[in-house]
């Protein structure tokens, strides 16, 4: 729906969150983008810290070595072969801003809250923010849109928050716990309240990419869809049961990118697949507000 409801989206640079900003200007009113930086470069007291183990040479040696290591990995990574990555095709790879819409870039890492930014997403006038991707929002920031803030978590929040959800339900082996959940932001980590949740279709050949990607496609239906209710005055929403296990970003390295992609070859989706009734059934029974595709 496209109407005088006005929507700001707040993602990362990730390919993912920039697929959903562009799908969200293509289905909503979507006045502003904010593309938030959340990576630290290369800082000088790190530098100071590596010369320091100069005058350590077993301990250089070691650190050099367990770098080789992990940069080996990424390198031959099963996760980074062309063939494997995760494709959102060219939504996926430029952020095309649609009429009037403006594009903020921030600057300094998870600098989303601080106050020049809030300000500059008031001064916007959202009726909703939606969120892919980006940081922990403080309660100024939550607090400026008369709606709410809406979260596309990449997860099932009452089994798994945090980041890397999809690929840890594969390292797990609980494939059937793969799915995405459409929330309210509140100063917690995926722990507000759940307008949708909804899981994928997933076939034999999947691996936690391509199963990402499904996740992502039906999560931003799910957002499209929440954003229509919320103009509409029919949504509804249910607080989360219990709080799922958090995962944060330096927890998925790459030895546990390696043993997930083992897991894959050796038949985790089979296994799931071949067992999907009895599997699905305590999943089944979790899922709170699920969304039907045409909804």
């Amino acid at each position: 729906m496209m109407g005088d409801f006005r929507v700001v989206v707040i993602v990362s640079p990730d390919i993912s969150d920039i697929y959903f900003a562009n799908y969200l200007m293509d289905h909503l009113n979507v006045v502003a983008v904010v593309v938030e930086q959340q990576r630290q470069a290369i800082t000088s007291p790190r530098w100071k810290k590596a010369l320091g183990m100069l005058s350590r040479p077993v301990m250089l040696f070691n650190k050099v070595a367990e770098l080789l290591l992990a940069q080996y990995r990424r390198l031959f990574s099963l996760y980074d072969k062309p063939e494997n990555r995760a494709d959102f095709g060219e939504m996926g790879r430029n952020l095309v801003p649609r009429g009037d819409c403006e594009v903020l870039y921030t600057t300094g890492v998870n600098a989303i809250n601080s106050p020049e930014y809030v300000e500059w997403v008031r001064a916007r006038r959202p009726d909703v923010i939606a969120v892919c991707g980006a940081s922990i929002f403080k309660e100024p920031l939550i607090d400026v849109p008369r709606e709410g803030v809406l979260n596309l978590h990449g997860g099932l929040s009452q089994r798994y928050r945090g980041l890397f959800t999809t690929d840890w339900a594969v390292h797990n082996e609980e494939p059937e716990y793969v799915g995405g959940t459409v929330h309210y932001v509140n100063p917690g980590i995926d722990e507000g309240d759940i307008v949708f949740q909804a899981r994928p279709h997933i076939v034999a050949g999947d691996n936690p990419n391509s199963l990402y990607v499904k996740v992502v496609n039906l999560g931003v239906q799910m957002m499209v869809s929440a954003i229509d209710m919320i103009e509409q005055g029919t949504i509804k929403s249910s607080p989360l049961p219990r709080l799922g296990t958090l995962y944060l970003g330096s927890q998925f390295d790459a030895r546990r990118r390696e043993i997930t992609w083992k897991k894959l070859e050796s038949g985790v989706l089979i296994d799931y697949l071949n067992n999907k009734k009895v599997r699905d059934k305590p999943v089944d029974s979790l899922i709170i507000n699920e969304f039907k595709l045409g909804i």
